[in-house]
């Protein structure tokens, strides 16, 4: 009975006023995930543009619907965007290297906000949310490798301002990787903050044979932006990530590349 109370204890401690994504102020808000882009010699990313009002009845079929893209830097600073029409009941391969600015630099986040809500969404108060799915190419890598949205992260309000919709944990928590890593991969783990403040942010690179920490980085993320950590240990050995930081769920994108092939997946 003690063992359930002190549960039950711990459990309001680390959840009270701690959602993993707040709801936006506003019932008619346009809702993203905030992705990460890559755009370099080596790296292009492309987006699975869908007509997701179109999948509704109201408006199922009808042409004019129209889907803004963000873009930001990796301090979260607005860099460009770019207005496309919605095919009707198709999916648009959206390459970002033809919609991002020159000067945007070689790694950000972006956000895809649908300008249609239909009826049926709205009348029950809620809203479209985006979090489909990114690819990635890789310099000579023969395919590309996709991913999903992982949570609601930024709304658009009336009068185009932008809320960050991440919550922000009370206690310092870990997050600990959901796979071991190879030694004989190169990985890369990009985390996004979607809170509205900045963020300081532990890696330890866990050592499996052994367990002892042989790598340690401490990064700090701006509002909306991101950053990567690529572990640059002496001797190559399979390990495993801690992520510790106040971020609700700091559960990162990786990057994995062996023999000239990539996988990317969220950890």
């Amino acid at each position: 009975m003690i063992g359930r109370q002190f549960e039950k204890i711990r459990r309001t401690i680390w959840t009270f006023k701690q959602p993993l994504t707040r709801h936006p102020k506003q019932t008619d808000a346009q809702v993203s995930d905030l992705f990460v882009w890559r755009n370099s010699d080596e790296w292009q990313t492309y987006f699975e543009l869908l007509d997701i009002p179109g999948l509704f009845a109201e408006r199922k079929g009808q042409a004019g619907a129209k889907v803004r893209f963000v873009f930001f830097d990796l301090g979260g600073g607005r860099v460009g965007e770019a207005n496309l029409d919605v095919v009707p009941a198709k999916r648009q391969t959206v390459s970002l290297a033809n919609l991002l600015p020159p000067s945007a630099g070689v790694m950000g986040t972006f956000c895809v906000l649908h300008a249609t809500t239909p009826t049926e969404i709205s009348q029950l108060g809620s809203f479209i949310a985006e979090r489909g799915y990114v690819s990635y190419s890789y310099s000579d890598a023969p395919l590309r490798a996709y991913v999903h949205g992982n949570l609601d992260a930024i709304a658009l309000l009336s009068g185009q301002k932008l809320e960050l919709l991440g919550a922000v944990s009370m206690l310092q928590r870990e997050y600990r990787l959901q796979c071991y890593c190879d030694e004989d991969a190169t990985y890369e783990f990009a985390l996004v903050n979607p809170t509205p403040r900045r963020q300081k942010v532990n890696f330890s690179v866990v050592s499996i044979d052994s367990g002892g920490t042989i790598e340690r980085k401490e990064i700090e993320l701006a509002p909306g932006g991101a950053d990567a950590f690529c572990p640059r240990v002496s001797e190559p050995v399979p390990f495993r990530l801690i992520i510790k930081s106040h971020l609700v769920m700091a559960r990162p994108l990786v990057f994995r590349i062996k023999n000239s092939q990539l996988d990317v997946f969220h950890g």
